[in-house]
């Protein structure tokens, strides 16, 4: 069948089931409730329909209608957002924006102690368990780059966005006399967000020797003997 020409006969129904898009609940089982019907909404609705799944399989054997079966519509509704999984891949890599930079952001503004800035820092950068799926389909997303970051800006800027974080939070500590730092700020940022990175993937792959508790263990006994004059 030629593609093309099934999304042509597609379209006049699209409109129509993008307003139900907005409404269907679809994921959990749960009766539909009325939703805003908004884009914000429906993209929302199907990043995680694509969470959901990558939480039962991998993010490279989803499909445009298997996402479409989990809302309750057709594969064409979804297309209408996303045209190709692709699309969608590259934008799920852009919620370690939200969770992981802005999010934590605005938890700095809550706690004025540098050292209680650096624990939440570690705790809001890891996963919650091995069952975090948007932890996951997040880096699975970021991994979709391969090899090329010189080629990939949006993705080469996600991790040293985060670094800053940390070196704002180390730097600034310094300078109030919260920290003694043994090494410089950059270098101690992009130790511990390379620790975050690693020891994330081995929580969320279910390592059975490497839990949350094990890897927030490793990240503040790291941080200590680097911001510590004793």
């Amino acid at each position: 069948m030629n593609p093309d020409r099934e999304k042509r006969k597609g379209q006049p129904e699209t409109a129509s089931l993008l307003a139900t898009l907005g409404q269907t609940s679809g994921l959990n089982g749960r009766s539909p409730v009325a939703r805003p019907n908004t884009q914000a909404q429906r993209r929302e609705d199907i990043h995680q329909a694509a969470i959901t799944l990558v939480g039962r399989s991998d993010l490279a054997q989803i499909t445009i209608p298997e996402i479409a079966a989990t809302l309750g519509v057709t594969a064409n509704a979804v297309r209408y957002y996303y045209p190709d999984i692709e699309t969608l891949i590259a934008e799920l890599a852009q919620r370690s924006d939200k969770r992981f930079y802005h999010d934590r952001l605005a938890l700095l503004e809550e706690y004025p102690d540098p050292t209680v800035q650096l624990e939440q820092l570690i705790s809001a950068g890891l996963p919650t368990g091995p069952e975090d799926a948007e932890w996951r389909v997040i880096w699975m997303a970021i991994l979709d780059a391969g090899f090329n970051l010189q080629n990939r800006a949006d993705v080469q800027s996600i991790y040293h966005r985060q670094v800053g974080l940390y070196a704002s939070v180390l730097t600034d500590g310094a300078a109030r006399g919260a920290f003694q730092l043994r090494q410089d700020a950059q270098e101690i940022a992009m130790t511990l967000m390379s620790m975050e990175d690693y020891l994330g993937y081995r929580i969320v792959a279910r390592d059975p020797q490497i839990s949350r508790s094990t890897a927030i263990t490793l990240m503040t006994g790291y941080a200590r003997s680097v911001t510590r004059g004793d």
